[in-house]
């Protein structure tokens, strides 16, 4: 295996055996991912996806995990909510019940990370100052509670215009800047049917708006396999998490535009992305394992999958991984 492949794909899979279509029992859940760290491939392995309302659930399970094992990393998946109010509501009692689980375990667990759904009413047309305060009073929530470094990934309901909610969550994170909590973007790349997948000009868009306003990205749903595929059983393509991370680390890199981006996303052929011995390249455009590196920390973070296998089993099946 490359260093490159090794610095693009570190870390990069949050696990949510949880969530569709797998829909895993918590305990079946946590089982396998204690199994998945021991695993040649666990280096790809990143944090456990929990809904804050399980949380106490876990608590149990956390003797599947062997003892000498490094703390368990959750990415809380919060209550989110249908208007402002309720958005607030819900975070509050979720981060009480982060802060009451962190208490409870210790330095056995490790929570720096929560996902919430903006409500839709926040990012209608002409909203903006809406959003501005809701992200405001959001990381005053956070600023009160026990645990202030904490940093949210917001997403937006399904059925908003793309371009309009990433440009307004985009300047609404811009102008919130330097406030606590730190704020990322959680971009929706798939699900069960052909409607819940973006176009790569959407992602593209997603991506470059995000590198411009130094805004971390998360990204779930629908990037089981490495490479853009037609999916036969949905009829539609499918996005490939090599492209959404190469094409991200590549944006951030090389700086590139939404249309460079969007061809990155589109590429089905595997020959075109090199991973060399101290760069990686897609075509004419490379990047070293700093950049690549650097890239994950601070732009394209991880993306959740209810699966571990498939995208490990495809990367062994391209001789990219042993």
């Amino acid at each position: 295996m490359s260093s490159t492949l090794h610095a693009l794909l570190a870390g990069v899979l949050d696990y949510a055996g949880l969530f569709p279509p797998a829909r895993l029992p918590l305990h079946e859940a946590i089982k396998r991912y204690a199994r998945y760290r021991d695993d040649p491939a666990s280096w790809m392995l990143g944090r456990f996806v929990c809904p804050a309302e399980q949380l106490g659930e876990l608590t149990p399970l956390l003797s599947l995990l062997p003892s000498s094992a490094s703390p368990l990393a959750i990415s809380v998946l919060g209550r989110g909510g249908k208007s402002a109010s309720e958005f607030l509501a819900g975070l509050r009692v979720d981060v009480e019940a982060m802060s009451a689980f962190r208490d409870r375990h210790g330095d056995s667990v490790a929570m720096a990370v929560l996902e919430v759904r903006l409500p839709s009413d926040v990012l209608a047309p002409g909203a903006t100052e809406d959003a501005h305060k809701l992200l405001e009073d959001s990381a005053k929530a956070i600023e009160d509670s026990r645990l202030p470094t904490l940093t949210l990934y917001y997403e937006a309901v399904p059925g908003i215009p793309w371009r309009a909610w990433v440009t307004r969550l985009r300047m609404a994170l811009t102008e919130d800047a330097g406030r606590s909590p730190s704020a990322g973007c959680k971009l929706r790349c798939g699900g069960l049917e052909a409607t819940a997948f973006p176009s790569p000009e959407q992602i593209a868009e997603a991506i470059v708006a995000c590198r411009d306003a130094g805004v971390p990205m998360k990204f779930t749903a629908g990037l089981h396999h490495p490479l853009r595929h037609f999916d036969v059983s949905l009829q539609t393509y499918m996005h490939g998490f090599l492209n959404v991370f190469a094409a991200g680390v590549l944006a951030y890199a090389r700086r590139l535009g939404a249309e460079a981006v969007q061809h990155i996303l589109e590429d089905v052929n595997l020959e075109n992305f090199a991973f060399e011995d101290a760069r990686f390249r897609w075509k004419d455009y490379p990047a070293s394992i700093p950049e690549i590196e650097q890239a994950r920390r601070s732009a394209v973070i991880s993306f959740g999958s209810c699966s571990f296998e498939e995208p490990r089993d495809d990367l062994r099946a391209m001789r990219l991984l042993k």
